[in-house]
């Protein structure tokens, strides 16, 4: 099995509805064209902390192998969500953004 663990700093402008949207698209993705996806959460952060660094949102998917991510990460319907849903949305760009995968 494996973790899929992405951070976001949203642009100030972007609205907390416009956020939830664009990732509940992307999780959506598991019910319609990406089976691998074996699991999908996301949620504001709560840390009290303090630690986040302006990471201000996160979403997490499991696969169950390499191989099932990798078809996640090349498959059109993913690609399409992240750059006309998400990414606009960001502080700036892709350095906005921080993933970590893990096995478990």
């Amino acid at each position: 099995m494996l973790k899929h663990i992405v951070l976001f700093k949203f642009a100030i402008t972007a609205s907390e509805r416009q956020i939830e949207q664009a990732l509940a698209k992307l999780g959506n993705l598991k019910n319609t064209t990406i089976p691998q996806i074996k699991s999908f959460s996301f949620g504001r952060n709560c840390s009290p902390e303090n630690l986040n660094k302006s990471f201000s949102y996160a979403f997490v998917m499991e696969f169950l192998s390499e191989e099932d991510r990798e078809d996640y990460l090349k498959h059109h319907d993913h690609i399409r969500v992240a750059s006309d849903d998400i990414m606009h949305l960001t502080e700036d760009g892709i350095n906005s953004v921080i993933v970590l995968d893990y096995k478990f």
